[in-house]
């Protein structure tokens, strides 16, 4: 892969959903220099966060008018549960998130909701990305992993993630309940 189709990538998954950057780097990093898949990948996934947040931001102060824009805007118990998790989105945390494989939509919702200045959180994401994405490109050249068992171990992660919200929230309604 090119860098500038790797670096178009990592842009577009940072508008999205985020979910390629992990095994992108890893892969990348069997070819690539680990430093310039992190200041550079880091740089183009952080100016798509910046439009995802903007994206955000404008769904849940504006969103709300277009029917079809509904869709997009998170449910208010999450943006809740987000909000009094994080007060608010700090600088150092924004950066401590990026740098961990901790997903961060809670605190990019709360950056949105609270109208945290862009150009500040797109260079939080950029630094926290820097030794994030050096540590994923190096594992890719020291390991050289195919890039089965890339796709299939952010796979299996994914999956563990999504087993334990899962677990999480059957926990809250129980206790909700009461039994």
């Amino acid at each position: 892969m090119t860098l500038p189709g790797l670096y178009l990538l990592l842009f577009l998954d940072g508008v999205t959903l985020g979910a390629a950057t992990n095994p992108l780097l890893v892969e990348a990093g069997k070819t690539h220099e680990a430093w310039m898949l992190a200041v550079f990948g880091g740089l183009a996934s952080a100016l798509g966060n910046l439009i995802q947040l903007w994206g955000m931001r404008w769904v849940i102060n504006k969103g709300i008018e277009f029917k079809w824009a509904r869709r997009f805007a998170p449910s208010e118990d999450k943006l809740r549960a987000a909000m009094q998790k994080y007060k608010r989105a700090s600088f150092l945390a924004i950066v401590v998130v990026r740098a961990t494989p901790v997903p961060d939509l809670p605190l990019k919702l709360v950056a949105a909701a609270g109208g945290y200045p862009i150009p500040l959180y797109g260079l939080a994401v950029w630094l926290g990305a820097l030794p994030y994405y050096y540590v994923l490109a190096r594992i890719g050249k020291t390991f050289q992993p195919s890039i089965w068992i890339i796709v299939g171990a952010f796979a299996f992660i994914a999956l563990v993630g999504w087993l334990e919200g899962l677990r999480r929230k059957r926990a809250r309604r129980r206790a909700a309940t009461g039994s």
